[in-house]
């Protein structure tokens, strides 16, 4: 025997939601799960015991939907995050601190800049940018990941002036003049994006597989032994692919393929051009990402009006037609398909391409998914419980932000419901757990908390309390039915024998503590196939 682990609380995770007292571990996998007196017989000389001491074991969470790739460039990036920073002019102070440190000529990233929560409500322009770094090509992420601020040498690069078109799926936002004043919305991104994602990975060579593996530690030290990279580009893609052939992939990283851009339609995916992405056991693929809607200018949106009639709102990136191509195409070749979806027009464009494919093509092998499923009717989420849709929602956006997608619905009418857990569940419908870090807080344990009390960091009361869920429901969530969102149920998100010792050691038993301390539970070790890979 490998490894014991003895003397604890141990969540299974189970069917029954089963407890136990210990469990084994022999090359990484699960052997036995039982009470202490039938672990101990099976401790040999070479086992290695780990003491408990009543504290609690649970499977690994899993983040199904993370922009891993490019929060791995953070280390290596500006922190423009609102808070701390409040002003524009702390940005560029920011930013003009780090170029001093780097040749002419390289790119400089940043990330985090949230245009409405800063005090100027707005974005830095190219010219405040130029005035900070005049002699580097710079990209600032927003902290939604749907938009960038470039400065004119980045712009220059990407071939960006005043007669430069708004791309498809994409905004730039130009002065009263004509000219872009450095804010790309969506598609217009992807030109700088890619561009400073190329040199970055060109400029660390091999050392860039480092930066993959000190993100994935860093996650493991919250308790994550999963992620699901929500949107993979080729340049992406090409960075994990040197980092597994290093060895510098200690968890499973799951790859959402897209398309060349960031925002643009994933047709090579569709069609079967690029491939399935599934490059070994720790690096997977086989699942198509598209979007269906914008964050900016808006979202898409079916508000109703008086007398049953409806007015569409917000933006929609594909027509019924063209969302039955993609979904269709990628389904019939065995992807799974995953569709951003924000507001409730989108979600209704997304069901429809979903049935049209089965009716096709046959109920799919791994579950269509729907990313964030924030605003929904119960009747969609009926439709969506027909068609085995699993809901990869975001419970750290209500941490965030619950009283913005409450205002939201409210403005809908009809029975519209800001990130409807309870009724979800009620439904029938399978619900996983994620991040969507950067764009909210990566700690799963902020996840539940949320999902379990429906508070927010203003700790101003509960929002929406009803659509609250229960400690082992919220728990379900980031284990189980997330591992059933990437196809891993078989082999992950339980801690049942033949099933990977991915494992967390949690301070406290959330389901039993009171739910206002459980974003205050530590992760106190993790392992991951049996290997301990973070201690406190």
């Amino acid at each position: 025997m490998d490894l014991t682990l003895m003397g604890g609380n141990v969540l299974t995770m189970d069917s029954r939601n089963s407890r136990a007292e210990a469990l084994a571990v022999r090359d990484g996998k699960i052997v036995a799960v039982g009470s202490n007196p039938e672990i101990a017989r099976l401790v040999g000389e070479e086992t290695r015991v780990v003491h408990l001491y009543g504290r609690t074991l649970i499977p690994g969470f899993i983040d199904s939907h993370n922009h891993f790739s490019i929060n791995t460039l953070e280390p290596a990036a500006v922190d423009c995050s609102v808070p701390p920073h409040d002003t524009v002019n702390g940005i560029k102070d920011c930013i003009a601190a780090a170029a001093k440190d780097i040749p002419s000529g390289r790119w400089l990233r940043g990330w985090g800049l949230r245009t409405a929560a800063i005090r100027d409500g707005r974005g830095i322009t190219r010219w405040e940018l130029d005035e900070a770094v005049p002699d580097n090509p710079v990209c600032i992420m927003d902290g939604s990941v749907h938009a960038c601020y470039a400065n004119s040498a980045a712009l220059t690069l990407a071939g960006v002036d005043r007669n430069t078109p708004d791309p498809s799926h994409g905004r730039i936002l130009r002065d009263d003049f004509g000219e872009p004043n450095g804010t790309l919305w969506e598609g217009a991104m992807d030109l700088v994006y890619n561009l400073s994602l190329r040199a970055y990975m060109d400029y660390y060579g091999d050392d860039s597989a480092g930066l993959v593996r000190q993100n994935a530690l860093r996650h493991v030290s919250l308790g994550i032994t999963s992620v699901g990279d929500a949107l993979v580009v080729p340049d992406a893609a090409e960075l994990y692919a040197l980092a597994d052939r290093l060895g510098r992939i200690p968890m499973t990283l799951h790859q959402m393929l897209g398309a060349e851009g960031f925002f643009a339609p994933p047709r090579r995916v569709a069609s079967g051009v690029s491939g399935h992405g599934n490059v070994s056991d720790r690096l997977r693929g086989g699942t198509m990402k598209l979007f269906m809607d914008p964050v900016f200018p808006a979202s898409a949106y079916t508000r109703c009006l008086a007398h049953g009639e409806t007015e569409e709102v917000g933006e929609i990136y594909y027509s019924q037609e063209e969302a039955d191509s993609l979904v269709s195409d990628a389904h019939g070749r065995g992807m799974q398909v995953a569709i951003h979806c924000l507001g409730n027009r989108s979600l209704d464009r997304a069901l429809e391409a979903f049935e049209k494919a089965v009716k096709k093509h046959g109920a799919p092998t791994a579950p269509f998914r729907v990313e964030h499923f924030t605003i929904a009717s119960p009747e969609q989420i009926r439709r969506a419980k027909s068609l085995g849709v699993v809901a990869v929602v975001q419970p750290g956006f209500h941490f965030t932000g619950a009283e913005r997608y409450k205002s939201r619905a409210d403005e809908l009418e009809g029975d519209a419901r800001p990130i409807a857990i309870r009724t979800m569940l009620d439904e029938g419908l399978t619900v996983a757990g994620s991040s969507d870090y950067p764009c909210g807080p990566l700690d799963p344990l902020v996840g539940i908390y949320a999902a379990v009390t429906r508070r927010t960091r203003q700790e101003s009361g509960a929002v929406t309390p009803e659509e609250a869920v229960t400690v082992t429901e919220a728990l379900r969530m980031y284990t189980m039915n997330a591992a059933h969102a990437m196809s891993r149920d078989a082999e992950a998100g339980s801690l049942e024998l033949g099933k990977r010792a991915d494992m967390v050691v949690l301070s406290h038993d959330p389901t039993t503590v009171n739910p206002d301390f459980i974003r205050d539970i530590n992760v106190e070790q993790t392992y991951v196939d049996g290997q301990l890979l973070y201690s406190r």
